[in-house]
């Protein structure tokens, strides 16, 4: 099977690195803005570099789509033209319009096109989703989610995300669904520059705090910063009337306590590959079994639109300082 990679960043790379050790995969084919890019993910994996993307895609059965968010639903629409089946990065695309454009595209043409919210591959938010769905913990009374990144994003990719919601928190937005399994009615969003006070001149936080109400009277609240010095800290704590529970709370979660006794995490997570690494590997596994063999799409443009709904949301609370239902929005 030949696969294509569409942006070499960082994350192409990542991917490419993936792909090139894959039973399934017989030969990369890459392209970038910037040829340089290409070449270096070339001279790691063996990839051939094409032209440009109408040339890689006529040269693939499948393809990933690594470039900046604002370019996702170009892309979508360019894989979906050529007939060929796409894994594109999160988010779907940074506005509901462009959005609808994939959504339509995909129902249109037929093609599979999965959206990458890794973190549906995480064994701890697989766990947590079974012991829900089973009962374990009994009723589930609050949820609280947290992700901090450990060092701030550069302007440029600032400039390109959206906002912390769309770009950061919409991660937590779709793993809060499939989690709980519920759907969010309304939320009430608030954010801050702290010590960051550049993120405003791109119309963004650096620190915000949602609360979302689900469909089954569940509350829960969403925190994220952009730098934590600590190290990167993603973590989601679930209470029931039956038992509560934690993901991401381990030898390595970068939070140092102050109670006496407490060891301090002496390696903690500074990024998201040492934490997330092998969801990569795993949602790469699905995408390609979705290609070859028609297995499950395990995460929709459908799916990705609902996440970008309540980033959405959270941006027009933020903005007027109240309540928003999803229904305003959709």
């Amino acid at each position: 099977m030949k696969v294509g990679i569409i942006g070499a960043g960082r994350i192409g790379a990542i991917r490419a690195d993936i792909l090139s050790g894959h039973r399934d995969v017989s030969s990369i084919v890459v392209t970038d803005e910037i040829p340089a890019q290409s070449q270096r993910i070339a001279a790691a994996t063996g990839a051939i570099v094409a032209s440009g993307p109408d040339e890689l895609l006529e040269a693939v059965d499948a393809v990933i789509i690594c470039t900046p968010a604002d370019m996702h639903v170009n892309y979508i629409e360019l894989a979906i033209g050529a007939g060929v089946p796409a894994l594109c990065e999160k988010p779907l695309a940074t506005n509901l319009a462009d959005a609808d454009r994939a959504v339509a595209a995909v129902s249109k043409g037929g093609v599979q096109v999965q959206i990458g919210f890794n973190r549906r591959f995480d064994d701890g938010y697989r766990s947590a989703r079974a012991l829900i769905a089973d009962g374990s913990l009994g009723t589930v009374t609050l949820i609280i989610g947290q992700h901090h990144d450990h060092e701030v994003a550069s302007r440029e990719y600032i400039e390109r995300s959206g906002d912390e919601f769309h770009d950061q928190l919409i991660h937590d937005f779709d793993i809060l669904r499939f989690v709980t399994g519920r759907e969010v009615v309304r939320v009430h969003a608030a954010g801050a520059t702290r010590g960051f006070d550049w993120f405003a001149e791109y119309g963004d936080f650096a620190q915000t705090v949602v609360t979302l109400w689900l469909d089954d009277g569940t509350l829960a609240v969403l925190c994220g910063s952009r730098q934590d010095p600590v190290g990167y800290d993603v973590r989601m704590e679930v209470f029931g009337t039956e038992d509560s529970i934690a993901v991401g709370l381990d030898e390595r979660t970068p939070l140092r306590s102050v109670e006496q006794g407490v060891v301090h995490p002496a390696n903690p997570y500074t990024e998201w590959i040492p934490r997330f690494g092998k969801t990569y590997a795993l949602e790469m596994d699905a995408f390609l079994d979705m290609v070859l063999n028609d297995g499950p799409n395990d995460c929709t443009v459908q799916d990705a639109r609902t996440a970008l709904v309540i980033a959405e949301a959270c941006s027009l609370s933020a903005s007027e300082g109240r309540i928003v239902t999803l229904e305003e929005v959709v």
